[in-house]
This record gives structure tokens, sequence and C-alpha cells, in this order.
């Protein structure tokens, strides 16, 4: 009886090792995962890639090219430019439940692009628990770290600290800045986003956001799709149209026939 007793202990006791030991081979993954994210460059599509199977639980990742990333159904859509998870994971005691990825483009100011995560934790206790960033007061409701800038005519263009990362200040032309933002969403709820933005070129964006070449050229795909569509549409509405149009020529020549006829018997 005691060896059974024992026995069963045991079991219980490696089960509940094992669980704690995948938890925290969870937990891990994670933590890998959003630690590269901070770093606001292509190591997070590096991990994304490394721990895809894994992740997988929380999001549905997409691989393409080489690059894996967590895809939305659109980057320019306000609607449509979030993704939440299946389920939520912890980091630093934050709830992260969802992920959104935004694309601004301006006529003065150059493109903006915008990636992170959304928190179920208000700005305040956000911001304390990231205590391994320093954060920089942005305005009233964001704070912001690690901002760089890289100039372009610099030879060779190199990122560097960028002091001049206040509210309103928009990237000088040839500049092109990125940084990390902690913002609030509402009361209860917040956002952690990477950005790059000013006078980007192909290069630049694709070494920091991968990702981005891929979507582009889904988004390219799809609009060809479009076109294709309405140019098939517009053939078929005018073949549709032709019978139309030659009664209607018919008609008018027939009710022109009749006019004349009328007239000769006038006269």
């Amino acid at each position: 009886m005691l060896l059974k007793q024992i026995s069963m202990l045991l079991c219980a006791s490696f089960i509940s090792c094992m669980a704690f030991a995948h938890s925290k081979i969870n937990t891990n993954d994670t933590n890998n995962i959003m630690d590269a994210f901070l770093e606001c460059d292509n190591q997070f599509f590096e991990k994304l890639a490394k721990y895809k199977k894994p992740f997988s639980k929380y999001v549905t990742l997409t691989t393409d090219n080489d690059v894996t990333y967590i895809p939305v159904e659109s980057i320019k859509d306000t609607n449509r430019n979030k993704v939440m998870f299946k389920k939520p994971f912890k980091y630093h005691g934050l709830t992260i439940t969802g992920y959104q990825n935004i694309y601004i483009s301006t006529s003065s100011s150059g493109e903006f692009y915008y990636w992170g995560f959304i928190i179920d934790n208000n700005l305040e206790d956000a911001k304390k628990a990231l205590n391994n960033v320093n954060w920089l007061q942005f305005n009233f409701e964001i704070y912001t770290a690690n901002a760089k800038m890289l100039d372009l005519n610099s030879k060779p263009p190199v990122w560097q600290d960028n002091p001049h990362s206040i509210d309103m200040a928009f990237p000088r032309r040839k500049t092109i800045e990125k940084a990390l933002y902690l913002e609030t969403i509402t009361e209860e709820q917040s956002r952690l986003t990477c950005s790059i933005q000013g006078d980007l070129n192909k290069e630049v964006l694709y070494a920091t956001r991968p990702d981005i070449k891929s979507i582009e050229a889904k988004i390219k795909t799809e609009i060809d799709e479009k076109l294709k569509a309405i140019e098939l549409l517009q053939v078929q509405q005018e073949q549709d149209n032709q019978p139309n149009e030659l009664q209607n020529i018919s008609e008018n020549t027939s009710d022109l026939s009749e006019i004349g006829k009328k007239q000769e018997d006038e006269n």
C-alpha cells in the first residue's frame, strides 16, 4: 500500500514537473520573441521563424520568402489592421492579447509604418512592468525609447541616437527615424509598437521590416486580380450591350422608315 502511494506521489510529481517545464519553455519562447521585438529591427521576424511552432498556439503565422510574420487583413485599413490572439500570453506580468500592423502615407512627411502588440494593462502599469526599457515622456499619453535616426546623405548612412524625437516633430527630408512607443488605447489597455518613418527607401525598409516586401507583393497581386476582374466585367458588359445596340439601331431605322412613308402619303 505504501509502495503504491509512493508510486502515485512520484507519478504526480513527475507530471507536475513536466507541466512546469513545458510552461517554462513556452514562456521562454514568448519572452525571446518579445525581447527581440523591443529592438525594432529584423530580429523580431527571425525569432518568429525560430519559435513558429510554439507561437502558433497564440496566432496563425505566415511564412513567405523565408520571412515569418503575423498577418493582418490590411495594413492600410484602420478597421482591418489588427488580429486578436487565440489566447493571450504573459510578458513581464503583462497580458498580451493582439497584434497590429499600420501603414500611413503622407504627402509632405513621408511614410509611417507601425507594428506591435496590444496589451490588456493600462499605460502606467505597462511602463512599470517594462522596466528593462529606458522610457522617455513623448506626450501625456505616450512614452518612447530607443529613438534612432538615419541620415541618407551620410557616407555611409548609419543609425544614430535621435535627440529630436519629440511630439509633432516629423522626420526631415532624406532622413529616416525609428523608435519604440508605449501608448494608451483605453483606460485599461495600451499598445507597444515599433515605428519606422520618414523618407523611406526600399533597402532600409526591407532591412528593418522584411515582412513588408511580402505584404506589398500580396497587395500588388490582389490589385492586379481586381483590375483583371474589372476588365473582364467591362468586356462582358460590352458584349451584353451589343444586341441591345443592334436592336436600338433596328428600331430607329424602322421608325425613320415609317416617318418617311407617312411623308410620302401626305404628299
